[in-house]
């Protein structure tokens, strides 16, 4: 599966690809990718724990020079309610630069097109750029559950 925004290719990956990353062997990847995260979910493939369809993680590439610059995708199928949780993350090089929310408004709308209706996330309360990553993609902040929440209409609605 591939989605495409104005500047990134966000895209699933084969076992053999998530094999590369758990060994930091990514061809034409930023210098600081992988990152922490994408080795946990590389590991968790690897031990059969982690959705490798369209309900899992995705690699984010930037489009202008196909290098590799972090992730976003879910953390398994909607559950009966419809709603999916979400993670994303990019190599510190990559950060600042608008990417992070591009990434997860072209996850969104996508999800709003397989029928999800409501999108979750959780963010470390001290993670002042994650929180504002969430906010410019119309996250509420958290409930009761502790987690950031919106519904999952197209983004440019």
């Amino acid at each position: 599966m591939r989605i495409t925004t104005q500047r990134l290719a966000l895209s699933t990956l084969s076992a053999q690809e998530w094999a590369e990353v758990a060994d930091c062997d990514v061809p034409n990847a930023a210098p600081d990718y992988p990152t922490e995260g994408d080795l946990v979910v590389a590991r968790l493939i690897a031990a059969g724990d982690w959705p490798t369809d369209q309900w899992g993680p995705l690699q984010v590439r930037r489009l202008a020079d196909g290098m590799a610059i972090g992730g976003v995708g879910c953390k398994g199928a909607p559950d009966d309610r419809g709603r999916v949780e979400i993670g994303y993350g990019l190599a510190e090089s990559a950060r600042g630069q608008g990417y992070a929310t591009e990434a997860v408004l072209g996850l969104l709308d996508w999800l709003a097109e397989q029928g999800v209706s409501e999108v979750v996330a959780e963010c470390d309360p001290g993670n002042a750029p994650s929180i504002a990553v969430l906010r410019r993609c119309g996250f509420e902040s958290p409930g009761a559950e502790g987690l950031w929440s919106r519904r999952a209409s197209p983004a440019g609605s």
